[in-house]
């Protein structure tokens, strides 16, 4: 199990998910050095009988620790790697690489107080955000990217600091790291269905500018992509 940081809109739903109370499950949380058990500590600690009615050491299921190493994690001849991103109190993103095949999961991450060339695309909203080289070093080649795209460029404009991206800068880091498909990930609550439908169809716009092949689509509950 991987959690790109503990904010309770990432860990909250922990308590309901039914595999935790099998007994024939086993989990690894891992986590990254210096953190020690501080994620599974966490899980347990939001468990406890004030706020919910089982306690984590009634869970069935066998849940360990473990620390993931900096210069990538052998699980089950996948190769995983982490990087850290902007977000209030920090987040996580990672890469998953198995058989030539790579994914990336980078959420909750406010790209645009990374951009190198921010004032040139301030003053001209259509070039290229040019992003961090170690960021995009990471995403390189990523046969899927799952990227933070929470903001339209107008909804970004009061809520810098919140540590969210805007979806457009989202696809310039996926066209710069040469991704194969992007999916736009963590879309506002307030924006309906159609603004996100909106939000995909500027997103593949700009794609469509100086990368056509790349694939865009607005990641939703339940999608199942296969990579082959």
């Amino acid at each position: 199990m991987f959690f790109s940081h503990t904010h309770w809109d990432h860990i909250q739903g922990f308590p309901f998910f039914s595999p935790a109370y099998s007994a024939e499950n086993q989990f690894t949380i891992w986590g990254t050095k210096g953190e020690g058990d501080r994620v599974h500590r966490l899980l347990s600690g939001q468990m406890r009988t004030e706020y919910f009615p089982v306690d984590f050491g009634e869970l069935s299921a066998g849940i360990q620790s473990s620390t993931l190493t900096p210069d990538g994690t052998d699980i089950d001849g996948v190769t995983v790697r982490f990087i850290e991103q902007n977000h209030p109190g920090g987040s996580l993103a990672f890469s998953f690489e198995k058989d030539g095949k790579k994914v990336v999961y980078a959420t909750d991450h406010e790209l645009d107080q990374r951009i190198i060339n921010s004032k040139e695309t301030k003053e001209d909203p259509d070039l290229l955000r040019i992003l961090p080289p170690s960021f995009v070093e990471f995403c390189h080649g990523a046969d899927l990217l799952i990227a933070d795209a929470q903001y339209s460029e107008e909804e970004y404009l009061s809520k810098v600091g919140w540590g969210h991206s805007r979806a457009l800068t989202a696809v310039d880091l996926a066209i710069q790291a040469e991704v194969s498909t992007l999916a736009l990930f963590h879309h506002d609550p307030m924006q309906s269905d159609r603004m996100v439908d909106l939000k995909v169809e500027g997103c593949r716009k700009r794609a469509g500018r100086s990368r056509p092949n790349l694939t865009v689509f607005g990641a939703r509950e339940g999608i199942e992509l296969l990579i082959g």
